[in-house]
Formats: structure tokens, C-alpha cells, sequence
């Protein structure tokens, strides 16, 4: 063997091979408030002394809740607000009463789907990367004390070892538990991350949420990148 065939082999060698079962299954999957097989999920929020949920830096933590186990079934994490949110609707009257709604985009981040759920093919795990994340936040109000928070999200991913993007996801009815104002984040709740990813974000806050609805198709097909809507209208 000559010494250009022995580097070739090296490297060779050398490079990891992406070896997949199978695309994962296509499908539309419900949490199992909504008579679904999803558990319901947990998530924060974090950001920097100076930040604020509705400001740009803001950091997304969020993994599935089964009752024992954090993060068993599905996660995704290290999206970050992009821009400070806009205010699309106000209600509140001169008295203080009625609510104000945010729209809130995120950038980065990426989605890990255990290999054991509904959409198992045979490998043990998929990642991939959110492409678009979109957060409405509506704050209530009464006498200009807020009294709750609700959120509801749309967002798209890719699969590694697939080119399209072919998984949709939104999420319903995201109720705010508590923040770091009053107090530390409860246990079997995701870490605080910062825009780094760390999980040392010194102020916070922390949700459940339920309605979560996941949609998968032609992950294993075609090079054009689809929207969420295109994912999400597969299964209408």
C-alpha cells in the first residue's frame, strides 16, 4: 500500500459514520391531556441580570413530564429571543383590568426525541435543530397586578441525517408556576440557561405546559426546506 492509500485509510477510519435505521415514523402525536401517548412538558425561561421574559436574550429550556421523569420522552433547549417582544394586543382598561399579548421569536436551538416515542424507527434518539420558534405570551391583569400568564408556541425542526425540515410542533395553554422574584426554581424543572447555553442564568422564570402536538413527514425525502405550516398542513 502506497502512502496515499494509507492516509486515505486513516481518514477513513478516522471519520464517524452517521448510521440511521430509518427516517422516523410520519405522524401527528398529542400530549396525553389531548388522549394522546406525549407526556405534558415543564420549561423555563432565563436571562441575565437586566433581562427579562420579554426582552431579547431570554434563553428556552424546555423538556416532557411524565410525573417521575424529566426528559424522558422529548426536550429542546438554547433557543434564544431573538429581539424584544411585540405588543399585539392590549385589553387593559384605565381601571387596570383585561390583558396584554406578546409575540416573541427565537433563534438557534436544537430538539432531542427519545427513540423509544410514538415516532421510533429503530434508532435510539434523534436531534436536530429548530428552524423557526414563535411565542405568543398573554399577561392578565387585574387592577395592573398581574394575575397569570399563558403561553402558545408553533415551531419547526429538522432530524440530523435528513435535508428537510420535517417536524412541526406547537404547544398550548404554557402556565407560568413562578419566577426567581419570589423565590428559587422548583425541582424536576430544566435549568436556567443563559444565551451561552450554560445552565448559570441567575434569573428566571419557569412554566408547565400542556397541548403539545407534534408533527412528522417526508423527513426521509426531497432537499427543499418546508415551513411549519407546510408540516403542519400535511395532517389537516
Amino acid at each position: 500500500m502506497n502512502s496515499t492509500a494509507k492516509v486515505l485509510t486513516a481518514l477513513v477510519l478516522l471519520c464517524p459514520v452517521l448510521a440511521l435505521a430509518g427516517a422516523p415514523l410520519e405522524g401527528s402525536w398529542s400530549t396525553t391531556d389531548l388522549g394522546g401517548p406525549v407526556p405534558l412538558g415543564r420549561y423555563t425561561e432565563g436571562w441575565d441580570n437586566g433581562g427579562g421574559a420579554l426582552l431579547a436574550g431570554t434563553t428556552f429550556n424546555a423538556a416532557s413530564w411524565d410525573g417521575a421523569t424529566l426528559g424522558g420522552s422529548w426536550s429542546y433547549s438554547c433557543a434564544v429571543e431573538a429581539a424584544d417582544a411585540v405588543l399585539i394586543a392590549d385589553t387593559v382598561n384605565v381601571a387596570g383590568f383585561g390583558s396584554k399579548t406578546y409575540v416573541k421569536t427565537f433563534t438557534g436551538g436544537t430538539i432531542w426525541l427519545s427513540g423509544s416515542g410514538p415516532w421510533g424507527n429503530g434508532d435510539a434518539e434523534y436531534t436536530g435543530s429548530i428552524i423557526e420558534y414563535t411565542e405568543y405570551e398573554t399577561i392578565t391583569y387585574v387592577a395592573f397586578n398581574v394575575i397569570a400568564s399563558r403561553t402558545n408556541v408553533q415551531a419547526s425542526a429538522t432530524i440530523d441525517g435528513y435535508d428537510t425540515v420535517c417536524l412541526g410542533f406547537t404547544v398550548g395553554n404554557g402556565a407560568k408556576i413562578g419566577d426567581t422574584a419570589s423565590g428559587p426554581v422548583l425541582a424536576n424543572y430544566p435549568a436556567l440557561l443563559n444565551t451561552s447555553c450554560s445552565p448559570t442564568a441567575p434569573n428566571g422564570a419557569f412554566w408547565d405546559f400542556s397541548q403539545m402536538t407534534l408533527y412528522i413527514a417526508n423527513c426521509s425525502v426531497g432537499t427543499e426546506e418546508q415551513s411549519w405550516g407546510a408540516v403542519k398542513a400535511l395532517f389537516r
